[in-house]
Order: C-alpha cells, then structure tokens, then sequence
C-alpha cells in the first residue's frame, strides 16, 4: 500500500466532514507528528483544518499544543494519547445513580455510551439539531429505555429528571459552548433546583482567545438564534464530569489547559 505524504493526509483531514470530532484530532495528530522537522508547515496545515473544522475543539486543542511546544513531537503524542484513552464516559457511567432518568440535549457519544453501558437508565431526549432520532436508534438497538421530548415538554421533562445532562463543545475561563437547546435544559434545571452535569471530556477546554475565536466563528452572526448553539456562562451549571471525575467548576478549571497560540488565528490562503 503507498503511503500517504503527511501533507496529503492532513488535507485529506481537512476535507472530511460529519466524523467524529475526536477521530478527525485522531487523524490530524498522525499527520503533524510528521511534520514537525517544518515549523511553517505545521502551522499553516494547522491553520486550514481549523477553519475548515470551526468547531471541532479536540482538533483546535491538539494544533495549539503542535504550534507552542518546545517538543512538539512529544507533545502531539501526548495529546492523542489522552484522547485515545479519554474516561469520561467511564465517569459518568460510575457516577449516575441506579434506576435515574436522565434528561440529555441532542447527540453525545460521550453520554450516549455511558448510558448504553450502564443500561439501567432512562433517557429524556430534547431534540437539537435534529440529532435526537439519532440518539433513538442507538439507545432502541442497545436496549436502553428513551423518548424523545418535544419543545413544550422540556420544562416537564426536567422535574422529571434525576439529572440533566449537556455536553461541552468547548470551553475556557470566560464560558461554555453548547449544542443548542443545552442552555434552555440548565437554567431549568436552576429554576427548579434540579441537577445539572456539564459533560467535559478531553480536549474541549480552550485557551481565551481561541475560545473566543471559536464562539465568535459559530455563533457571530445577526440570526444567533439559528446558529445551533449556546453560549452559557460557568455559574449556570452545579458540576463538572471529567475524565477524572464529577467536580465543582473551580476544581475542573484547575486541573486542565491549553497553550495561547494566536497565530492559529491568522488567516491562511486556501
């Protein structure tokens, strides 16, 4: 089989689309491991798959540290290590109570397999995206009880609920990125002192300025609204599940990082 120049398989990665966020970093590490000898190059190739990838923060994650590191071989190794072996399913699976309804905006794999795995829990799905038909036919073929909940019953959906479940897309310091429809679930689940669980898994947490970047990239246009996200602010959700375990906010910001890297943001020539 010829192999692919790392040139031609990050392009390759630029390209793709609809793939797991996680993979799509996967396969970007395997490509800029290769090409750390070109500085340059490195940068630029990180450059293009981020703008074609806007949202994919395990991707934006992986090229900061490839750009800023002293080692960046090491580095883009460790990187994908830790999201190769990421455990916040795990977590999440071992922290859910027995026999809960759990109450989950859209499309996760992360709480879609802890879920699945532990096999025991009800699922209330608030459509987003249209990604909960989806999330149905994982949960009918794995055995795994759900409804999907339509807009005028979320409120219902929430008391209902032994825990409401949202998934980071990113974060930073100043916020949180959600699918939409998270935020909605949240300041519910406040109001009628409910619990929320915000999922955070490796990867996601984003220097300010890229977070910045990112938010402004999906969510900077006149018709927010049809964005399909939601920016939340910390004080919004009562704990954190990490891969290293279920936390308040200030223990989670605590413990993970990511590297300034501002010339990511410039823009290439594509």
């Amino acid at each position: 089989m010829r192999k692919v120049h790392p040139i031609e398989h990050l392009r390759y990665v630029a390209r793709v689309h609809g793939a797991d966020p996680v993979e799509v970093a996967l396969e970007a590490s395997e490509g800029l491991v290769h090409m750390v000898r070109d500085p340059a190059a490195v940068v630029v190739s990180a450059r293009r798959m981020m703008e074609h990838h806007p949202e994919n923060a395990p991707l934006w994650w992986v090229c900061a540290h490839a750009v800023t590191a002293m080692e960046p071989q090491t580095a883009i190794r460790e990187c994908a290590r830790a999201l190769s072996t990421d455990s916040t399913s795990e977590v999440l699976q071992a922290e859910l109570p027995s026999d809960a309804t759990v109450c989950m905006a859209g499309w996760s794999g992360h709480v879609v397999d802890a879920l699945v795995r532990r096999g025991d829990v009800r699922a209330l799905v608030v459509d987003s995206l249209g990604e909960g038909q989806d999330v149905l036919r994982v949960f009918a073929r794995r055995g795994v009880v759900a409804e999907l909940v339509a807009p005028e019953g979320i409120a219902a959906a929430v008391a209902a609920s032994d825990v409401t479940i949202v998934t980071a897309k990113s974060t930073s310091r100043h916020g949180v990125l959600c699918a939409g429809g998270a935020l909605p679930l949240v300041a519910l689940a406040r109001l009628l002192e409910r619990p929320s669980w915000l999922v955070a898994p490796v990867g996601v947490h984003l220097a300010p300025s890229l977070w910045q970047a990112m938010k402004e990239d999906l969510c900077g246009r006149p018709d927010t609204w049809a964005s399909g996200y939601d920016v939340m602010e910390w004080s919004h959700v009562s704990r954190i599940v990490d891969a290293k375990g279920i936390m308040d906010v200030e223990h989670h910001l605590a413990a993970v990082s990511c590297p300034d890297a501002p010339e990511l943001l410039r823009r290439s020539a594509i």
